[in-house]
């Protein structure tokens, strides 16, 4: 299946500043967490741990060589989690789709039940708002299957349609140049990408090219659904996930500022009684 590890200041016993996730452990249902998705490099440890540290560079925390905001790993109340294929061999075996059902089912499924029943449907979106997932080009795929499976579980929980809606909805997700999307997304999404990027163009339509090139600034914002907005911006083409953090105008600041809102959002309802809901709009705006 696939492993969780979860990034911590380096020491002695973390050299690489990696924790592996315990059997026994549930980061999600612990509180808030911002798990990084490479693309297709699950199964190797650069790819996945470079994703990481570029997902909490645009949450402006402190990494090597740049301080952002200043935030550091130590008592933050955010755990920044990667994600890679497990190197047991009966592991390997399994199928794509049975990796995911076992990885919602350990961790995301805690989530809206108990004791194999479903629970009060506020209380599993206020859960649901623990999952915050940055994916970078086709570990978007991954985020889409995770979303699927959810809902399927859900259904089979005895959950309405409606609260599933709802539920769903509270899960955020942040595609980074990809070409995965179709505008049907039932957790909120905000996705960013260049149009002048060949291995995305091919879902940009002419219209949409047409209202960024026209813009003042080459950058346009795009509304598919009440949950999916997307930020296109006219960039030199290359497909980088690390350009995402200074390329265009304000493309990288509000790529910062949505991700920021929506962990601001996780830690306001794992910390307080009430519960505050979240939509593209509110992280976007």
């Amino acid at each position: 299946m696939y492993k969780l590890y979860e990034a911590v200041p380096k020491s002695q016993a973390n050299l690489y500043g990696q924790r592996a996730i315990e059997e026994s452990e549930n980061p999600f249902f612990d509180g808030p967490c911002l798990l990084c998705i490479s693309a297709g490099g699950i199964h190797f440890d650069k790819n996945v741990f470079g994703t990481t540290k570029q997902g909490m560079e645009m949450a402006r925390m402190r990494v090597r060589g740049h301080r952002n905001a200043g935030f550091c790993l130590k008592d933050f109340p955010i755990k920044f989690l990667s994600m890679k294929l497990d190197s047991k061999s009966q592991d390997r075996k399994m199928t794509e789709d049975e990796r995911i059902d076992t990885f919602a089912t350990q961790y995301l499924l805690p989530l809206i039940s108990s004791n194999g029943t479903k629970i009060d449907s506020t209380q599993a979106m206020k859960n649901m708002r623990n999952v915050n997932i940055m994916s970078y080009c086709d570990g978007t795929l991954v985020v889409q299957s995770i979303e699927k499976n959810l809902l399927n579980k859900m259904h089979e929980l005895g959950y309405t349609d409606e609260e599933c809606k709802k539920i769903q909805s509270q899960m955020c997700m942040f595609p980074i140049a990809t070409d995965r999307l179709t505008g049907t997304q039932k957790s909120t999404c905000i996705s960013f990408k260049d149009i002048n990027d060949s291995e995305v163009s091919d879902n940009i339509t002419l219209e949409e090219c047409k209202k960024v090139s026209e813009s003042a600034i080459g950058e346009s914002v795009f509304l598919y659904s009440k949950n999916e907005i997307a930020y296109l911006f006219k960039g030199d083409g290359e497909h980088s996930l690390k350009k995402y953090k200074h390329s265009g105008k304000a493309m990288s600041a509000c790529l910062s500022s949505a991700l920021s809102k929506a962990l601001e959002n996780s830690i306001l309802n794992s910390q307080g009684e009430s519960f505050v809901p979240i939509t593209s709009r509110t992280t976007y705006c």
